[in-house]
């Protein structure tokens, strides 16, 4: 996780004297879906949620992908009190949780064309790091208390198509670390999630 938070740290630093070379901004919204693990008689289970944000585009076939955007994750939790011989003292009980958080991704990429030449259609792969800062969070339970972690590590990878002045991705983020903060649940999940979103590319003047 340390290493995590020092490519974090390098790639915002590595920004600050190449912002003048940014080929584009890109904006876009989309679609995030959870995969979350389960165990015992606890329950989680992803729901769709939603993101939009920024990003900057510094480089050309290689390049060096910073962002910024706002995501909302939903989550399904699920708990059936049982007793020792396995009977059932309490009935499927199903509450949602929601977080906002800003996250933000330092992505390095390459596209299998070079952008120079202007093909029609570019595709590029991608990964890195992201942090995902929590903003606040609620589960729909007086009883229970959430306490989400402050800052969420993630490592992600993915890919994206490029026609014109639009584009599209896809990516999948692995958790580095939990979602709460404490012991409030007997299952403390990691959170891995897809995300597919689309927008539209702002060339810069060089």
């Amino acid at each position: 996780m340390n290493m995590l938070k020092s490519l974090l740290a390098f790639g915002c630093i590595a920004l600050i004297p190449t912002l003048s070379s940014a080929q584009e901004i890109r904006l876009y919204g989309g679609y995030n879906g959870s995969n979350v693990s389960k165990a015992g008689t606890e329950q989680w289970v992803g729901r769709a949620g939603y993101q939009f944000g920024a990003d900057l585009t510094i480089g050309s076939q290689w390049f060096l992908k910073p962002g910024i955007e706002f995501m909302v994750r939903n989550l399904n939790y699920t708990v059936t009190g049982t007793a020792p011989d396995g009977s059932t003292t309490i009935p499927n009980t199903e509450f949602e949780y929601t977080s906002r958080s800003l996250r933000i991704p330092v992505m390095l990429g390459v596209h299998l064309m070079d952008p120079d030449n202007d093909p029609a259609v570019n595709f590029y792969v991608m990964g890195g790091p992201s942090a995902l800062m929590n903003l606040n969070a609620d589960l729909n339970n007086d009883a229970l208390t959430a306490e989400t972690n402050s800052t969420q590590w993630y490592v992600g990878f993915g890919g994206g198509l490029e026609l014109s002045f639009l584009f599209a991705e896809v990516g999948y983020d692995v958790a580095m670390s939990n979602v709460f903060k404490g012991d409030d649940f007997q299952t403390n999940p990691k959170v891995n999630f897809i995300h597919a979103n689309a927008g539209v590319r702002l060339k810069l003047a060089r």
